[in-house]
């Protein structure tokens, strides 16, 4: 695949720091490892949110919610005339 890219600013002048430094034999390589760079990153944090069970805070936030049972019983006391 071929792509033109036109590159200004800080990113520019970072491409060129790589090359600089003699982390990129030139700036196609030096793009190509930031995009590798990127993927691999980007599977790592898919990978962890897929893997990550949901902490006990998470779960009694969400099922614990005070607020949630109040409403529940003012619904059931307005609309289905039951005591809460």
């Amino acid at each position: 695949m071929n792509v033109n890219l036109h590159l200004r600013g800080d990113i520019e002048r970072f491409i060129n720091e790589l090359v600089d430094n003699g982390l990129a034999a030139n700036k196609t390589e030096a793009i190509r490892m930031a995009i590798v760079r990127y993927y691999e990153e980007h599977q790592l944090m898919k990978k962890k949110v897929e893997e990550e069970p949901l902490s006990q805070h998470t779960i009694e936030a969400h099922w614990n919610n005070p607020s949630d049972e109040k409403a529940a019983a003012f619904y059931l006391k307005r609309y289905i005339h039951e005591k809460a």
